[in-house]
């Protein structure tokens, strides 16, 4: 009997959600006894033997091979339901779970049955938050709300014993994941909002589980955290800051039409009526320390880093002038992000979102669009607001073909770095979502390019 130990099906801590998601891998639970026995080796060595690592993973394969990827995590979890609607120890490892060949067999099964039960449960709660709402404060309050949720119920269900922590990471990933998020963000914004404050061995506290929602609700949505609002007079030990009873937040039903929005038209509404000249002050370069936040967003891309590098070392290139920004540079910066001989602006309507959003088209769009990309080195605007404006010109005009979200990114830079500014963290400004026709998140995106600016230079002066 020999089993790699490091066979990629068996890492069960790289499991992604789409590996795990019970609603894409469909399981008859009254089949598990029948194929536990058929993949189990007929001889099962005593609990200390060196082999018994082997019989565990030959089982473990087995199930994987039969089941799916998903089965790699049947160990995972230290606590089950019991028959009388409790929690009891199902497995904890070869050395302690191999008894007489009939009961290893019947823990493995029930600990394959409490591990498929308990991805059910997270896709039963991640469908309570998701899709996040589309007012920025709204979508804050759910992102601490769920992850709440999240971390107290991977906590109970691992018994908050030695990895406990790790796994609760991956299950805020996942949960990042179902909402759209790429793989390899997700875990840097997860392990930036954890940041040590869980431990091995150690339940969490209200206080620790908030500030880690907090953090991770900033990060995603660029929402600054509500005042604290307790009274100076409570104890130090006090369970948080602010609230650590982390409530569900109600979603709006789902509109009765399915009509895509007019996202541009909503768009150049907002832009005319947005307050860009009074929601952020005006501020002056240099503001850079040796990290270049968006060049790292770019490289942790798993597709099309490549492009990206490359078009950011053209846009670096222009601000050493004095040009404007045009269409032409956006052009020749996304030729180079499509890896493509040419680009066009686009000659017809295109939607995005699932369909739920439509960006219009009319002949005179490009005249339009050009006036905007000029307004973004206009210096009698404070230079947040036009960095996030420029972004969100071209998000919502929506020029090309394909990659529009990266040529937003591209411009925003471009604009900062004219004036000798490079964000050196920008994650939580680049991965959230904002609506087109919500005033509010237009200035809440310049007032987060000014914050962002202002981390920036205070890094800067504190590491000379």
């Amino acid at each position: 009997m020999t089993i790699d130990p490091v066979d990629p099906r068996l890492l069960s801590w790289t499991l992604t959600w789409p590996e795990v998601d019970p609603a894409a891998h469909p399981f008859d639970p009254g089949s598990v006894p029948a194929v536990v026995r058929a993949v189990a080796p007929a001889v099962m060595p005593p609990p200390h033997d060196p082999m018994a690592r082997a019989w565990v993973d030959a089982v473990k394969l087995g199930l994987v091979e039969h089941f799916g990827r998903w089965a790699a995590g049947w160990e995972n979890l230290s606590t089950g339901h019991s028959h009388g609607g409790g929690l009891s120890s199902r497995w904890c490892c070869a050395e302690d779970s191999l008894t007489t060949p009939e009961r290893t067999l019947d823990a493995v099964a029930e600990a394959l049955l409490d591990w498929r039960s308990y991805l059910e449960e997270l896709a039963r709660r991640f469908a309570r938050y998701l899709p996040l709402p589309e007012d920025p404060r709204a979508s804050f309050a759910t992102w601490e709300a769920a992850v709440g949720d999240l971390v107290a119920t991977a906590a109970a269900r691992t018994g908050s014993q030695e990895a406990w922590y790790g796994h609760s990471s991956r299950v805020l990933e996942w949960f990042l994941s179902a909402g759209g998020v790429p793989d390899h963000l997700a875990e840097n914004l997860v392990g930036e909002a954890i940041g040590g404050r869980f431990r091995s061995w150690a339940a969490p506290t209200g206080a620790e589980v908030a500030e880690v929602a907090e953090a991770l609700a900033v990060s995603a949505t660029g929402v600054d955290a509500r005042p604290d609002t307790w009274p100076d007079t409570w104890p130090q030990n006090w369970p948080s800051r602010r609230s650590s009873e982390l409530s569900a937040v109600a979603h709006a039903p789902p509109p009765a039409s399915h009509r895509p929005v007019d996202a541009l038209g909503r768009w150049r509404r907002v832009r005319r009526t947005a307050r860009w000249s009074d929601v952020a002050e005006h501020v002056r370069g240099p503001a850079r320390t040796r990290r270049d936040g968006i060049a790292e967003f770019f490289a942790a891309r798993q597709e099309g880093a490549g492009g990206l590098l490359a078009a950011l070392r053209l846009v670096r290139a222009d601000t050493n002038g004095d040009g404007p920004l045009t269409f032409a540079r956006l052009r020749a910066w996304q030729r180079a992000v499509l890896g493509t001989g040419d680009v066009q602006f686009r000659t017809t309507s295109a939607w995005a979102k699932g369909g739920r959003e439509r960006y219009g088209y009319r002949p005179e769009l490009p005249e339009a669009f050009d006036a905007c990309l000029a307004e973004a080195t206009d210096p009698r605007v404070p230079l947040p607001s036009r960095a996030a404006r420029v972004y969100l010109d071209v998000a919502f005009f929506h020029p090309f073909p394909d990659g529009n979200a990266r040529s937003a990114a591209l411009a925003l830079y471009f604009v900062l770095a004219r004036e000798h500014v490079v964000l050196d963290q920008a994650a939580s400004l680049l991965m959230t979502v904002r609506p087109a026709g919500d005033t509010r998140a237009a200035e809440a995106m310049a007032r987060h390019v000014a914050a962002l600016i202002e981390q920036t230079r205070r890094r800067a002066e504190l590491t000379g």
